[in-house]
């Protein structure tokens, strides 16, 4: 199989590492402001999720270009649809760090982001209100995708345009993040397992109350009960998931494993501003200990995708691609 006819089958869903190593880079800017540390780890990670989202892009366009068919099929199916939220997420994550260094660009960035987030999120809605060939045993975490993007714009948003725009994006994502979680656990209660490539689609629970607490908190400026519920929602879930560390993290590797990792950068971050908005040593203490499992988890992550490649097993077709 050529190079170019690989490219056929390349996973939709690596745009989750991107997404997953800008929500990193804050975290380490944090991370370098708690320990007085020179800016060089968090624009390690920006650098990497910036070069990822240019490969991950012109090959979409490709695919668009050569296959649409393809991605046209993938747009419809029930798993793959929603990682298309992960470019839009991935925009407005890269538009974050950008705010202290240049501004303009960070709104192109974040304007592109939220345009194609807007369309994405009425698209989305509009199939499943009208198109009835989706099932409930189709329904995994991966649906919160394309509105967990909701939640997201004000982090950066709340620089670029009014207040009131803003809280317009983050509510439909608080109401829609309520409605699929009530579902999600339906799902997960009265019916068959997911299959193993779709085990990591449980860390996706954490995205909601995590980045929804980060950007409530630049919204309402400052710490509150409902802000509270927020975090305490995302720490229950994060200890439950930790505790069992076995369960997802045991078996072959599949590229849905980047699914761990924006989630966890999601409370990482959420952790920090908690902390600076309490000043209690505890929350520090916390952040310290998820940054660190961070880097290590983006490591990990990195390195079982290079030896996807390695081994060309990344862009292949069949049930046996991307896994390792």
């Amino acid at each position: 199989m050529t190079s170019q006819h690989r490219l056929r089958f390349f996973p939709i869903m690596l745009f989750a590492s991107v997404m997953g190593l800008a929500g990193v880079s804050i975290a380490m800017t944090y991370f370098e402001q708690a320990n007085g540390f020179q800016p060089m780890i968090s624009w390690l990670f920006f650098f990497i999720a910036c070069l990822l989202f240019l490969i991950n892009g012109g090959i979409f366009i490709y695919r668009f270009v050569r296959y649409k068919e393809d991605v046209i099929n993938e747009f419809n199916h029930p798993v793959k649809m929603n990682f298309f939220g992960a470019i839009s997420i991935s925009l407005l994550l890269i538009s974050v760090p950008l705010l202290n260094y240049h501004s303009n660009l960070s709104f192109i960035i974040w304007l592109i982001g939220v345009l194609f987030q807007l369309i994405l999120t009425l698209n989305v809605l509009s199939k499943l209100i009208w198109k009835h060939y989706f099932q409930i045993q189709a329904f995994n975490a991966t649906w919160f995708i394309p509105l967990v993007g909701n939640i997201v714009v004000p982090l950066a948003g709340v620089e670029h345009v009014s207040m009131s725009i803003n809280w317009i994006f983050f509510s439909i994502g608080i109401l829609f993040s309520i409605i699929y979680m009530t579902v999600f656990i339906y799902r997960v209660y009265f019916h068959p397992a997911f299959p193993e490539p779709l085990k990591p689609s449980f860390f996706i629970l954490l995205a909601p109350p995590g980045i929804g607490f980060s950007s409530y908190m630049r919204l309402a400026g400052e710490i509150d009960g409902f802000a509270w519920l927020l975090y305490g929602i995302a720490f229950y879930l994060g200890l439950l998931f930790l505790i069992q560390f076995k369960r997802f993290f045991t078996g072959k590797f599949f590229i849905s494993w980047w699914a761990y990792l924006f989630p966890s950068a999601a409370v990482t971050n959420a952790t920090y501003m908690l902390y600076r908005e309490t000043n209690e040593q505890l929350y520090l203490y916390i952040f310290q200990i998820q940054s660190i499992g961070l880097i290590f988890l983006s490591l990990f992550l990195i390195w079982k995708t290079i030896e996807l490649i390695r081994k060309r097993k990344l862009c292949i077709p069949g049930p046996e691609r991307n896994s390792n």
